[in-house]
Order: C-alpha cells, then structure tokens, then sequence
C-alpha cells in the first residue's frame, strides 16, 4: 500500500497548492532548514488526526494567508479491497476507485472549507473537523457514519519526530506502540495458568484471606463509615481490591538496557534511546500490522521519520538503513534527512527523492545538469546548498568531456575563452616532469580542477571556499549556454 500523491494547500509553509507524487517504498525529503520537509510530515497529520487540542485551524494556515483556506489531500494505492474486507467495514468498498488496468486507488482529504453536501439524501456539514473520502458515485468527498474512527484501518500513520522523547514511542502505555505490542501480547497472558494463579493469590491476599488487607481495614472503614454519616448520613463503604487487568500491571514496568552497564532506557545516551525507538518501530512493522489469522495481509500503515540519523554514528547508520529497506518491502516509509551518508545509501528504485524549496517540492529525478543527473554532489548543492569539491569535479569533468569530443577548440581554458569570454585570472605554478616549474595563466574552474587533483603541487595557494562557489556558478552557467548545448 502506497501514499501515490500529496495535496497541500495553504499550509504553514506553503502558501500555493502544491502537489508531490510521493510512488516508491521509500520517499526521502532533502532540504535546508525552514524549506517544509517536517511541515509535509506535519500536513499528513492534520490530514489523519485533525486539529490538535491545543491549537486552532489559523495555526494550520500560511501565515500570509490566515483568511484563506487549508487543505491536504492523499491518494492511496494498492489492494484496497484486500484491506478493507480483512481490516475495515464491507460499507467503504464503494470508495475505491478502479482503473482499467484493475489498479484500486482511494482519496482522502481534510479541509477547513465549511460546505453543505447532500449525503445519503440527508445534508451534512463539512470542514475540518471531518476527514473525507471521495466516491466516485457522487463525485464528491463525503464523511460517512463512523468513518473518522474507521480511518486508522485504511491509513495509520507513526511518526517519529526528530525532537520527541523516546517515551512517546516506547512507553507502556496501550496508546504508545510499545504498549501496543505488549497489549498484544498481554491478551494471551491472561488465558494462561499463571496469570489465573496469579487472580487467586491476589483474592486470598487482599480480600478473602484471613490476614488479607480487607481484614486488616475493618477498623479504618467503620472509622470512615461513622465520619462520613456525620457529614452525610448512614452509607455502606467498600475497598474495592479487584485485580488489575494485566496492562495496569505493564504500564508499572520500566526499560533497562545493559550494553555493558545495566541502566534504565531513560538514563542511556540520546543515540540508545533513538535506536530503540527505531527497533521498536520495525517490530511494530512487522507485527502488528499482519493479520492476526493470514499473515500475508498487511494493514495499510505508514511510517513517517524525522531525521533518522540523527545521534546515530555511521555503523548504526548502516542498521538503519537496511532496517528503512525491510520495512519498506511492506510498508511505504517517509523520512526527512540532512545525512549525505544516508542519502547515498538510498539512492535505488525504491526511494524517491524529493526536494523541498521555498513554496515547492522538486522530483530530484528532474534535475538536468548532467545527463547522468542527479548525482549525490549535485542533490547536496541545490538541496542543501553544500559546496563541495565532489560538484565541482563532476562539473569540470562533464565541460572538459563534451569539448575535447566536440569542439576544434578542445582546451577547456581556450574553448571558455572563445565561446564564453572568461579570460584566464589566475596564475598557477606547474611543475614539469623534470622538476622544473613553470607558471601559467589559467582561469578559476582550471585552477580549482588542478588543486583537487594535484595535492602534492603545494606551490600553490589554496583556493577558498568563496573562490569553489564562484568556480560551480560559472560552469553551471555553462552548461546552460546555447554554444555548450550546441556541442
């Protein structure tokens, strides 16, 4: 099952419409900061869970565009008859959208725009207090009875946020996901002797036993029982001591990790907690989301992880990424990453890279510099604005190919001189294979080609960083001049 498309209007970040196809098990967010990789996170759980408690529709809103309205959008793929014959209600099969190659799609959509349908013959209102689901019949989003509880059959969503505590992930509670998995596994427990051993002890030991605290709280409650007919009247007080099920029992216990030094979870380092939340996340994948009777039915689940590398040293990051890579052969995975490393790993089939700008999110497969594009150096530079020696390689080595296959001209200096007007700026000490020297005049991109690939030659200065950004400008204002595609 897959998020194939993304409609985002008018939220935080993004005050236009915008649409991301998002079709692969993996799909990579790059970007600087503030450029809305976490807002799109963010804008899918709106879509899933609606407002938050503590915030109102405006918070939701580009800032330039509060009167506006907002809404997102998703398209979901796959064998959605299969999910919800297994997983949901029999009610939702009208809205699946089937087209003439048999493949099932599903739209979904929350929005603050408050209209008035015809539902069933009836009139209901709709804003963002609902979530929606096209039919195709009507053509028209509706919100069907018991549909917003019904949602999390068709799509559930874990994030894990780059600045959450790994409590809100591994906590015993039956909301979090570990609690879930131990709510899983804590229904068995209670049909097994030892847990109705357990019953039976804990009756005889707090309220049938001759020495069990029911006993031993006579006294307090007829204490209790003559002080409260003075305020009230004659009543009949009772200590309930019932036993607990058994996930009032789980929700006591702790984590503790013993990597060399048996600590609990909560007192390791920020890298060990990241790292178990992650764990727990691909159980969870694994587990949960089957069907209890076939296996081979997965629920429609998608994981969303905000910068997964982070506090994680390189070895873990290797982990890491070929946990992303089983996880997504079930479940599609969205993450937001800084890490090159990461980003390098995942370049596949199966990941799609988006890059998020101010108010848009580009396909990094539409990138054109090179034939060969994208490359890592070039996604790090317009995604991140990393100047790197790697770009500028590629860079030069792409003009200097296409000129000496060409050009009559096929000195890169001389051919940038004829057909570009960059003139030679710089003056550069060759040293011949006699070991005499010799000095030249050379423009920046060559001087900066011969540094990179001559370390040794240190009769040089070094270039700067400004000179390497200024050199990657130049030849990417080359690749786009009619001379150098006439070539």
């Amino acid at each position: 099952m897959k998020i194939i498309k993304i409609v985002i209007n008018n939220f935080k970040a993004f005050a236009n419409q915008v649409e991301i196809n998002t079709d692969k098990p993996i799909v990579c967010l790059v970007g600087e900061n503030n450029t809305g990789k976490t807002t799109i996170f963010r804008a899918l759980d709106f879509l899933r869970n609606g407002v938050a408690k503590d915030k109102t529709i405006d918070d939701y809103k580009n800032i330039n565009h509060i009167t506006d309205d907002v809404f997102v959008e998703i398209i979901i793929q796959g064998k959605l008859t299969d999910a919800i014959n297994n997983f949901s209600e029999p009610k939702y099969l009208d809205y699946i959208l089937t087209n003439t190659n048999g493949i099932e799609t599903m739209k979904l959509r929350r929005s603050s725009q408050a209209i008035t349908i015809t539902q069933n013959k009836k009139q209901i209102n709709l804003d963002e207090k609902k979530i929606c689901i096209f039919n195709p019949t009507t053509n028209q989003f509706e919100n069907p009875i018991g549909f917003d509880k019904a949602i999390g059959s068709l799509f559930d969503n874990i994030f894990v946020w780059s600045d959450m505590n790994a409590g809100d992930v591994v906590d015993f509670g039956n909301t979090k996901i570990l609690g879930k998995l131990l709510k899983e596994v804590s229904n068995q427990f209670e049909q097994s002797q030892d847990w109705i051993k357990f019953k039976e002890a804990h009756r005889a030991a707090f309220v049938t036993g001759k020495n069990s605290l029911s006993n031993q709280s006579r006294d307090l409650i007829s204490d209790l029982e003559n002080s409260l007919s003075n305020f009230y009247g004659e009543a009949k007080i009772k200590l309930d001591f019932s036993v607990p099920d058994p996930a009032s029992f789980i929700k006591l216990g702790n984590i503790n990790i013993d990597d060399g030094i048996e600590t609990l979870l909560s007192e390791k380092g920020s890298g060990m907690q990241r790292a178990f939340a992650l764990s727990v996340i691909k159980v969870y994948a694994n587990y949960l989301s089957t069907h209890p009777d076939n296996p081979n039915l997965i629920k429609p689940l998608f994981f969303f992880i905000d910068e997964p590398e982070i506090s994680l040293h390189p070895k873990a990051q290797d982990m890491l990424i070929s946990a992303l890579n089983d996880i997504s052969t079930r479940q599609q995975i969205f993450i937001t990453t800084h890490s090159a490393y990461l980003l390098s790993m995942l370049q596949n089939k199966n990941t799609k890279i988006l890059i998020t700008q101010q108010n848009s999110v580009i396909p990094a497969s539409d990138m054109t510099t090179f034939p060969f594009s994208p490359t890592l150096a070039e996604i790090g530079y317009f995604a991140f604005n990393i100047i790197s020696s790697d770009f500028h390689n590629e860079l030069y080595g792409y003009i200097e190919e296409k000129i000496l296959q060409n050009s009559q001209n096929n000195r890169f200096d001389t051919w940038l001189q004829a057909n570009c007007s960059i003139l030679p700026t710089k003056s550069r000490i060759r040293v011949k294979r006699d070991n005499t020297c010799a000095t030249e005049q050379v423009t920046l991109m060559t001087y900066i080609r011969h540094a990179i690939h001559h370390p040794e030659n240190t009769f040089n200065q070094p270039f700067t960083l400004f000179e390497l950004e200024q050199s990657i400008k130049e030849m990417l204002l080359i690749v786009n001049t009619p001379n150098f595609r006439a070539l």
